[in-house]
């Protein structure tokens, strides 16, 4: 008697440890507290989303259900890319990966991805959990170390190339222009040095962007009308290289943002002559729109892309693709957006080409502006 009285209560016990439902609720509960957690239906659409999901993607709980992950994709990711994704979960095996997402404000955010299938008695997928770990300050901790060790190489470059090959350019241009003046026109010999100055000034164009990547000069933020700094930026395009500079078609609010002028406006030119470059013939189009406290500055192409393995890259010194250039042209427009408090991106533009798009504080008082005219 007194055994079944011992056993009755192990019994009592183990009930109230091993309770099924209650076991799961605590799990799910440690989950939520480490992770980003979502479950989708087999095609996808969203059925749950736990706290942290809508803290990070700033989109509410009713906003996501019976939505699919489509409202949170950044278009950083190449359609293959996608397409992989996809087909693996729907194979029934798990995905591992990193992502970059797009929040409701228009901020991006990366997150260390995986998607767990759960099929069905006939072997198909039912139902996928996908749980993430924000990894946004891990990738930006990344590039800023990738350039600050460009920059300490950087940095002793430009102290020689300052000192030993510009000012030598410049007294090299000086004495060819004085000797040109000085010849006559019908002498043979002159026309070649025409050819020899621009040779120069592509070299100091060279010489400049070093110096101005190494230059870290804190931004002076003030209010900028946005529409005239892109018509300057299209001007200057245009005085720079006339020849080769398609139509640009400007869809551009009245809005004031806070920005370095001179900054911006080089962030634009940049941009604008990089789309026409790729476009050739095709117009650029450049779009403004405000959401919230930012304004998105978008310069689009119809050029052949960026390909998917390189997109990772596009902005790390030195790099181009190129067959003249340093490869500082983006890196010093990502340094420039940076210091007035932005961010830059490019994607895959619907159709082919890139999108650049460039995110710069709203001045507060003029939030809410027009609509594009």
């Amino acid at each position: 008697m007194e055994g079944e009285v011992v056993m009755m209560e192990m019994q009592v016990g183990s009930d109230a440890s091993d309770d099924p439902v209650r076991r799961l609720e605590e799990m799910r509960d440690a989950l939520d507290q480490a992770a980003i957690v979502a479950t989708t239906d087999q095609r996808g659409v969203i059925t749950y989303v736990n706290d942290k999901f809508c803290e990070i993607s700033k989109y509410s709980r009713r906003e996501l259900i019976g939505q699919d992950h489509r409202i949170v994709n950044s278009g950083h990711h190449p359609k293959e890319f996608m397409r992989d994704l996809w087909r693996t979960i729907g194979q029934g095996r798990v995905w591992r990966g990193e992502l970059k997402n797009r929040a409701k404000d228009g901020s991006h955010y990366w997150v260390d991805t995986t998607i767990v299938p759960f099929m069905d008695p006939a072997g198909r997928p039912r139902q996928y959990l996908a749980i993430r770990t924000d990894v946004t300050q891990r990738k930006s901790t990344e590039a800023t170390l990738r350039e600050q060790e460009a920059l300490a190489q950087l940095g002793q470059l430009a102290a020689v190339v300052a000192h030993e090959v510009r000012n030598p350019l410049a007294g090299l241009r000086g004495s060819l222009q004085i000797l040109e003046s000085r010849l006559p026109a019908t002498i043979r010999e002159r026309q070649i040095i025409g050819p020899m100055i621009q040779r120069i000034d592509g070299l100091s164009r060279i010489v400049n962007d070093i110096l101005l990547f190494a230059n870290r000069r804190p931004a002076a933020p003030r209010p900028v009308e946005l529409r005239q700094a892109i018509t300057e930026a299209v001007w200057s395009a245009r005085s720079t290289s006339p020849e080769s500079i398609p139509p640009v078609n400007v869809t551009a609010a009245d809005t004031m943002v806070l920005a370095d002028g001179d900054m911006l406006r080089s962030v634009l030119l940049n941009l604008v002559l990089n789309a026409c470059q790729a476009s050739r013939d095709w117009p650029v189009e450049v779009t403004t729109s405000v959401q919230g406290d930012k304004c998105h500055i978008e310069v689009s192409d119809r050029g052949p892309g960026i390909p998917p393995d390189l997109r990772d890259r596009v902005f790390d010194p030195f790099f181009t693709t190129k067959s003249s250039g340093t490869g500082l042209g983006l890196p010093i427009v990502k340094r420039l957006v940076a210091s007035m408090g932005g961010s830059i991106e490019l994607r895959p533009r619907e159709g082919g080409g890139t999108v650049a798009e460039v995110i710069v504080p709203v001045q507060p008082e003029t939030a809410r502006c027009p609509q594009a005219v």
